[in-house]
């Protein structure tokens, strides 16, 4: 039996599929995670848990988003 693979860093495409927007408000919204989570440094990765304390999203309904293809 395979375990399921999920990812841990989410993209502004994921952002964009997630709340039905385009991509320029995903990014927006990507650099307002940053600033909320302080990781406004480029090399830090913005994590499905970040976006899921910033949007009141919980992360099991994340799930869906997460899945390694």
């Amino acid at each position: 039996m395979s375990e399921k693979k999920l990812r841990i860093c989410i993209t502004s495409n994921d952002i964009a599929k997630i709340e039905c927007c385009s991509i320029r408000s995903a990014s927006q919204k990507m650099q307002d995670i940053r600033v909320f989570s302080n990781k406004t440094d480029k090399r830090f990765k913005v994590t499905f848990t970040d976006y899921a304390s910033y949007s009141g999203i919980s992360i099991d309904e994340l799930e869906p988003f997460r899945n390694a293809s």
